[in-house]
């Protein structure tokens, strides 16, 4: 029969014998190569070739364009209200009665240029909706007038990024800019 003693020994060695076999199996870094092709059939991917304003629009990462949702994300260079302040200062409701969701995504690239526009339109519920021409042109054209975007920054580099502008339409009236 074990002592004591030798049960706490063995008992130690067991726990270390586990704590080096697990700290030998964690994932070493990789870096992530993407395949040829693997950011064209995400939801998120804009097409440079259908695109709005992709004419002289060039990102600087062709086969990396980052997410929405990165930690240091992109933005408009005057902030969310400067973005805010600018666009509901500009706009005229025109007797308008749309309701709905008119969301515009786009491409910043890594030196803070925007371009690459799509246009998607849905209602309150979100089901797709077509809004008035003049209101639409006119929130597109306010939109593109954003020259100045502060890009991705990420461990010492500029990316470029997907961004989107949601605007909460009520009866014409602009209730509520998101991002």
């Amino acid at each position: 029969m074990r002592t004591i003693k030798t049960r706490k020994i063995y008992s130690i060695a067991i726990v270390l014998a586990i704590c080096v076999a697990s700290c030998e199996q964690l994932p070493k870094e990789e870096t992530y190569i993407p395949t040829e092709n693997a950011f064209t059939s995400d939801a998120h991917y804009i097409d440079p070739a259908t695109a709005l304003l992709s004419d002289g629009f060039s990102a600087c990462n062709e086969d990396y364009i980052l997410q929405y949702y990165n930690p240091e994300y992109a933005q408009y260079s005057q902030g969310k209200n400067g973005l805010r302040n600018f666009i509901l200062s500009n706009y005229q409701n025109k007797n308008y009665t749309d309701s709905g969701y008119l969301n515009i995504r786009f491409v910043i690239n890594c030196k803070g240029e925007a371009g690459r526009y799509v246009i998607h339109e849905n209602d309150l519920d979100l089901q797709p909706k077509t809004f008035n021409k003049d209101l639409k042109e006119q929130l597109f054209g306010l939109t593109t007038q954003l020259k100045e975007w502060t890009p991705n920054f990420i461990r010492g580099n500029f990316y470029d990024t997907y961004m989107y502008i949601s605007y909460r339409i009520e009866n014409g009236n602009i209730t509520e800019i998101l991002p």
